[in-house]
């Protein structure tokens, strides 16, 4: 039971500080862009385009520039920091396709001839899998930070295929249902 009341404030402490950094590194980035979806965008999408992502934090490079002795402690430092801005860069552009997509699954839902309310809760399943994991990936950024050893961003990319995937399907069955 005195458990209980520490880890419901060490939560909620990492979950202010996500929010903290999110908010402070929200001020320099750019401002994020609403693109609507299209069918031709959607045709050459493709989530493998975020692959390099699971590279950025996970240490491989790091670990080879330290047993070369390549680098001083400053540019290890710099180099992290390079990497975490890239990080950066691929996930505010991995939400931005993600909103897109959604918003392509919204309309095929919307706009499909048969009722498909049922494809509704697993649409916000995903979304909410995809919130959760980019959270994962802000703490992931925040520990990189602080000079832990973050993982990678297979989970992420793993969502994002699931959710390309899915909409795929739904995108085929409805073609194939105008035919019939």
């Amino acid at each position: 039971m005195v458990y209980v009341p520490f880890f419901v404030g060490a939560v909620g402490s990492v979950i202010f500080l996500v929010l903290l950094v999110r908010l402070a590194s929200g001020a320099k980035q750019r401002p994020t862009r609403r693109e609507a979806f299209d069918a031709e965008w959607f045709e050459s999408f493709s989530a493998f385009r975020y692959l390099p992502m699971r590279r950025l934090l996970n240490g491989s490079d790091e670990s080879f520039l330290q047993s070369r002795k390549l680098g001083s402690t400053l540019s290890l430092r710099a180099f992290r920091a390079e990497r975490r801005h890239l990080f950066r860069v691929y996930l505010q552009e991995l939400r931005s396709d993600f909103r897109r997509l959604s918003l392509g699954a919204k309309e095929a839902i919307l706009n499909a001839p048969t009722d498909q309310s049922h494809h509704v809760e697993t649409l916000l399943a995903l979304e909410w899998r995809f919130r959760k994991t980019v959270w994962r990936a802000e703490l992931s950024l925040l520990l990189h930070a602080c000079g832990w050893q973050a993982g990678d961003a297979s989970g992420l990319i793993d969502v994002m295929q699931n959710f390309e995937f899915c909409l795929r399907e739904a995108f085929l069955a409805r073609s194939q249902q105008v035919q019939s």
